[in-house]
């Protein structure tokens, strides 16, 4: 077992390939682009899912998909199967340039559905609306990375493969690399070499944050895998009787193939029109919350979904987490329309959130006034963050 370790370890290393980003570009860090080769092996099915391969069909699937009629969950499943495959998976490590308290502490952020790791680092003001930006500038290491499917990770089938079980096992094997090393050291090991992540300790801790389809991944690892975990940020993300009451419909999708812009992107990858990005990520008051260079730049961003990965989601929302002992926050946006059908005060229990987590630390919940889902994407970005970093502190973390 001990050889195989050392293999897997070496070949890891020979694997995975990387590229700076010039230090002038950051004024908190510094950050190198990865491409990680991860193995996972994770149930997955076969689901009845109509066949998208037009803009026609998937404005279909999105009617479809919302018809109160139409089987959902265990119901679609045709065939269990099991997937088992190495995939390239994207990333971006990032360290503060100045050392301290934090240094130990590595947040590891994934991303929700209809983007990339971007979201967590937009260039459109970054010093304003980046998380990445403001978590070097608050002493943290932090790892954002492109889900399966998404950005320059890999784009497999869409139908039998991209689903919800491989990518948590995907974010599972993540936070193990970090854990034990490994990232870190193939990040110091990675050509061209940058010496800045040469002499890298492994993380005394790992922080999870995740956003939406990112924190359903987030919080079904911390129910099923609670000791890989010492802090979770849970946002845009609560369950409960008003997720996903708007409906796909409500997307505007196109077959990414023939949208415009085009995805290089096979049958059964959707992505969302501008309208769709507004209605989705963008919230609060149209004069003060956000600028239209925002939703420009929102729309911009946006990525393809695979539909197999929304019809699997049912696998990992809403797990209890009893055997959590680390501390946990909901942020949540006031004016969350995919989430809280529009508005978030009154629209959940905190105690619904902390009988989830029964045995944690602590369970808190703070509502982003003025803002909608995508939480970097707003005028009062920064203030949100200071409130995670405030709770983190208390927390030890």
């Amino acid at each position: 077992m001990a050889a195989k370790s050392i293999i897997a370890l070496l070949a890891l290393f020979h694997g995975i390939s990387a590229s700076g980003i010039d230090a002038s570009q950051r004024t908190h860090g510094h950050c190198i682009q990865l491409d990680i080769p991860v193995f996972a092996t994770s149930d997955s099915a076969i689901y009845d899912l109509p066949t998208v391969d037009s803009n026609i069909k998937a404005r279909a699937w999105a009617i479809h998909a919302d018809s109160w009629d139409t089987p959902q969950g265990e119901q679609t499943v045709i065939q269990n199967t099991t997937t088992s495959a190495t995939f390239s998976i994207h990333a971006q490590l990032c360290v503060p340039k100045v050392s301290g308290m934090k240094q130990g502490i590595l947040q590891i952020a994934t991303h929700g559905a209809h983007y990339d790791g971007r979201y967590w680092d937009p260039e459109l003001d970054r010093e304003n609306h980046s998380y990445v930006e403001a978590s070097l500038k608050a002493g943290y290491s932090i790892l954002t990375y492109d889900r399966l499917g998404a950005g320059r990770s890999d784009h497999p089938d869409a139908y039998n493969v991209v689903q919800a079980p491989l990518e948590l096992e995907i974010l599972r094997q993540l936070t193990l690399m970090a854990r034990n090393g490994t990232l870190y050291g193939a990040a110091g090991k990675a050509h061209p070499v940058d010496t800045v992540f040469d002499t890298l300790a492994k993380p005394e801790k790992v922080v999870h944050v995740g956003h939406s389809f990112g924190s359903f991944l987030t919080s079904a690892l911390i129910a099923k895998y609670p000791s890989l975990t010492d802090g979770v940020i849970l946002t845009g993300y609560v369950y409960g009787k008003h997720l996903g009451a708007p409906g796909m419909a409500s997307w505007g999708v196109d077959f990414a193939a023939t949208s415009s812009p085009s995805f290089n992107r096979s049958s059964g990858y959707v992505v969302c029109q501008k309208s769709g990005i507004q209605n989705l990520f963008f919230g609060g008051n149209p004069d003060t919350a956000f600028t239209p260079e925002m939703l420009d730049y929102g729309d911009s961003l946006k990525q393809p979904v695979a539909i197999a990965e929304l019809a699997s989601a049912f696998h990992i929302i809403g797990l209890q987490g009893p055997d959590l002992k680390a501390p946990v926050q909901f942020m949540m946006a006031e004016f969350d329309f995919y989430i809280c059908d529009g508005s978030c005060r009154g629209a959940y229990s905190l105690q619904d959130l902390k009988n989830t987590y029964p045995n944690a630390t602590v369970v808190e919940d703070y509502i982003q006034p003025n803002t909608g889902h995508a939480f970097p994407l707003h005028n009062n970005a920064s203030a949100g963050y200071q409130v995670t970093f405030d709770f983190l502190k208390r927390n030890g973390l």
